[in-house]
């Protein structure tokens, strides 16, 4: 039997022809001149337009609290004041509470509540 031979090269495909790549030039070199200028002109807008933002994790409510020491027994009572009357926060209760007591007080009473009570803010503020 004759042998086959196959014929390689007419199976191959000749290379495609490349093409020449230009060098990219930039539109604009750096001048530090200008980036200081820029710099400049950002730090400007940013103070007298802009607050920053606190970092960290926003407040919800923009409230602030402050922890106070309780009694067991008074804690309690602050719960069972809140369930009985159906208000929503211990913060609440406590509020309505003090407002009570607020109407009780005699006139000196009042001055003297008030005279307190701006001079805690005043040192809150500091």
């Amino acid at each position: 039997m004759a042998k086959f031979q196959f014929d390689k090269s007419a199976k191959k495909k000749a290379p495609r022809p490349i093409a020449k790549t230009d060098i990219a030039k930039p539109k604009e070199s750096y001048d530090p001149n200008k980036v200081s200028q820029q710099l400049e002109e950002a730090t400007s807008k940013a103070t007298t337009t802009t607050k920053k933002r606190p970092v960290g994790r926003p407040k919800s409510g923009r409230k602030s609290y402050q922890t106070v020491r309780l009694q067991k027994q008074t804690v309690l009572k602050i719960n069972a004041l809140e369930n009985a009357l159906s208000i929503a926060t211990q913060d609440e209760t406590v509020d309505r509470a003090i407002e009570q007591v607020l109407r009780s007080l005699s006139n000196d009473e009042k001055r003297a509540y008030q005279l307190w009570l701006d001079m805690f803010k005043k040192r809150e503020k500091k």
